[in-house]
């Protein structure tokens, strides 16, 4: 990585890599070059079948302060749908449709598009000084990429509502208990949290994982009967794979002891 990269990429031995935004200086703001940046990493890692696992952080003391207004105030005459288009859905349906899991370790604010990116990952991390924040509002928007759809099926309408209208911080330990975040991290354990539950996650059978995040992944779309056919298909493809095999043989040959 050079000095200017704004997306730091670290590759890890054990089949993980870590994504890092890297603007320190305007707490990880994404302007235009930042946020393809961040969609290339995410993709080449999705594309790369010796990749079983992603976490993205953020550099310095916060995980994302969203858009990078300066930037976007130069071109006032864009529209908001196409920047969304360009710069943010590819990354954010990346990472929902990739077949490896995608942590989120949050430190300090994710805020605006930011959050976005925390709600479209699999699993999530937040320092005890970490927090979300709707900030959309402040500035006469409404919350984007995909947020809406996560927060309503996360915490229902009325509580959504108020997360969205008022843009006050939501804390680690409250992201805990509206089903926001999995787990609440000493701040300086946080990198070594994520790692450890990356090393977990790999450590699990690839194909099973890849079919869990797609069957719950899809589940939010479908009705019951569909859900079991989907589940059925998937089954059927996990129980023909050699990790099957191999567990069903090592779990046998534990019960025999």
């Amino acid at each position: 990585m050079s000095a200017h990269d704004p997306v730091e990429v670290i590759r890890h031995d054990n089949a993980i890599v870590e994504i890092r935004l890297a603007r320190p200086e305007v707490r990880n703001a994404l302007n235009e070059t930042t946020a393809l940046a961040l969609t290339d990493a995410l993709q080449a890692a999705a594309d790369d079948p010796s990749v079983h696992c992603v976490v993205l952080s953020g550099d310095g003391a916060s995980f994302c302060a969203g858009a990078d207004i300066t930037e976007f105030e130069a071109n006032p005459s864009t529209l908001a749908s196409e920047r969304l288009a360009t710069l943010f859905t590819p990354a954010l349906r990346c990472m929902t449709e990739m077949p490896k899991p995608v942590i989120a370790a949050i430190n300090g604010a994710a805020a605006g598009i930011g959050v976005a990116y925390v709600l479209s990952s699999d699993l999530v991390l937040m320092a005890h000084s970490a927090y979300l924040k709707l900030a959309f509002i402040d500035i006469g928007l409404i919350p984007d990429g995909g947020i809406t759809w996560h927060l309503v099926r996360r915490v229902g309408h009325v509580r959504a509502f108020e997360l969205a209208a008022t843009a006050a911080p939501i804390d680690a330990a409250t992201c805990r208990t509206l089903g926001l975040a999995n787990h609440v991290v000493d701040d300086e354990s946080l990198r070594d949290e994520a790692l450890r539950w990356a090393c977990m996650l790999t450590a699990q059978p690839h194909q099973a994982i890849a079919h869990t995040k797609q069957a719950l992944r899809a589940a939010a779309f479908s009705n019951l009967d569909t859900t079991f056919e989907r589940e059925g298909r998937l089954q059927d493809a996990c129980k023909a794979s050699p990790a099957f095999a191999e567990r069903i043989a090592a779990f046998r040959a534990a019960r025999r002891r």
